[in-house]
């Protein structure tokens, strides 16, 4: 016989690695970048006498009345870098049309937040142009590698000076718990993996889909597709909820294991429970039971069992319900859940299928070995192996007798 099961595990895996690893590419974020906004002095220094509230200060009519030169040495206090003209001044020409609003006139039209490109939004000043630090020597035009840090530089090309404000922004520390940049840079900068992470996570569904699937034979003793791929969907939901959660409420993914940890490693515990369901879910789908004259052969995508006639030595019936301390939780959560005000009768619901559950099963007992465990029931008593009589069958005709009283016995039918 030949195990040809493991191609459901590998089925899994294919979608388990799709969604960590498309997830994590998606909710990526750069560690910084750095915007520049082109300054019109001029028009800054009138706008001191503009108020909302109408209210203006002797402070701002001071700056208001200075002379241009020296309101600039105020406001930058002095400290203003001259680039050199003859390297920058292509770069910088592009990089003040497109903070002036000239988005198809400029070869960085494509770098300005889109909130920026909104008509709603759209601003009235001079909006800033993002640049990945390894682009730019920043370092010479004095801005240091701080969040919100700036920095204000010059070009001058012939009697025209230009003046723009660099701004460092640091994402690793700004951003934090569900929140993001108000102007928020461009998404192939800013999150430059979100497409390859829909694509991984597209890739890892079609495999799953489209890996193939041993065919059934007529009489064959094997769990029902249905029941199987509904569990995988359940998984799915499970893994893709409290996986990504702490990337979506921490901002990115490097966030999400050096802001609010705690939270992620709660959820990330819980997605466990999903990788659980994925496993045993392969194992079902990989599982069947073939009959010979010699014995019954067990196959999963870990290898074969064969159970020979000749060295069984009891077998019964049995009926297993959840542990106690497992039930009496599903209770306790109910009790607090009507207690915390829900109409819901969901959580009762729920504590009942819990208490109540009973799958059944053959237990068969070898001379060596731990018992081997057969669950033909699922909680409800509905038969979820088909063509499982005949088993029992071919037990009878080796000569085996089979106790018909139930024994119950408590457990994780995966587990068993």
């Amino acid at each position: 016989m030949v195990n040809s099961g493991s191609t459901e595990l590998w089925r899994r895996l294919a979608i388990f690695a799709g969604i960590v690893l498309g997830i994590g590419l998606f909710f990526y974020i750069v560690p910084a970048l750095i915007n520049i906004t082109a300054i019109n002095w001029q028009q800054e220094q009138a706008d001191e006498l503009k108020s909302i509230s109408g209210y203006v200060t002797s402070e701002d009519k001071r700056l208001n009345q200075l002379p241009l030169p020296e309101y600039i040495t105020e406001k930058t206090g002095g400290s203003i870098n001259a680039v050199n003209s003859a390297e920058w001044a292509d770069f910088f020409r592009e990089v003040e049309k497109a903070s002036y609003q000239q988005y198809a006139q400029s070869a960085y039209g494509n770098r300005v937040s889109d909130l920026d490109k909104d008509e709603f939004w759209k601003p009235r000043g001079l909006v800033p142009v993002f640049f990945k630090p390894a682009e730019l020597p920043y370092s010479e035009w004095g801005l240091i590698p701080e969040d919100r840090a700036q920095a204000y530089v010059s070009l001058t090309n012939g009697a025209i000076t230009s003046y723009f404000l660099l701004r460092y922004e640091d994402y690793l520390a700004s951003v934090g718990a569900m929140s993001k940049p108000y102007r928020q840079p461009p998404g192939w900068l800013y999150r430059p993996y979100r497409n390859i992470g829909i694509g991984v996570m597209i890739l890892g569904l079609m495999l799953y889909i489209l890996l193939p699937r041993r065919k059934r034979t007529d009489g064959e003793i094997s769990y029902a597709g249905g029941r199987i791929i509904a569990g995988d969907i359940v998984a799915i939901m499970f893994l893709v909820l409290f996986f990504g959660l702490p990337f979506l409420i921490n901002g990115g993914t490097v966030q999400a294991v050096t802001g609010m940890w705690p939270v992620t490693l709660i959820m990330w515990l819980l997605a466990l429970f999903a990788v659980v369901l994925l496993y045993y879910s392969a194992w079902y789908a990989s599982y069947r039971i073939e009959i010979t004259p010699e014995a019954i052969h067990l196959i999963t995508f870990k290898g074969e069992k064969a159970c020979r006639f000749d060295e069984i030595t009891a077998v019964e019936l049995i009926s297993l319900r959840n542990p106690g301390w497992f039930r009496k939780l599903f209770l306790v959560m109910a009790m607090l859940s009507l207690f915390g005000g829900r109409s819901s009768t969901q959580p009762a619901g729920s504590a009942l299928l819990a208490a109540t559950a009973s799958y059944g099963g053959l237990e068969i007992r070898t001379r060596s070995g731990k018992p081997v465990y057969i669950w033909f029931t699922d909680q409800l008593g509905g038969v979820i192996l088909p063509n499982f009589d005949r088993v029992p069958e071919a037990l009878k005709s080796a000569g085996i007798p089979i106790k018909e009283e139930s024994r119950e016995i408590e457990g994780f039918s995966m587990f068993m």
